[in-house]
């Protein structure tokens, strides 16, 4: 078994939202932001679901580094 990464939660934030931004606008099929650039309703579903996958696939090779 391989032995996981710890990374600072910073890092860890940064890491799952670029990869999450990534996701989204790579596979959206409809806007993402509104005229006023505000994300719309479904775009911010979407990209919380894609949150929680991306957390899960870091999870098998990364610990997040607890502050403190």
């Amino acid at each position: 078994m391989m032995s996981k990464i710890k990374i600072p939660t910073e890092i860890w934030v940064e890491l799952y939202a670029e990869l999450s931004g990534y996701v989204e606008e790579y596979s959206a099929l409809d806007p993402i932001y509104d005229d006023n650039g505000q994300r719309t309703p479904e775009s911010d579903d979407k990209f919380c679901d894609i949150v929680d996958d991306v957390e899960s696939i870091l999870s098998n090779f990364f610990i997040k580094q607890e502050e403190g």
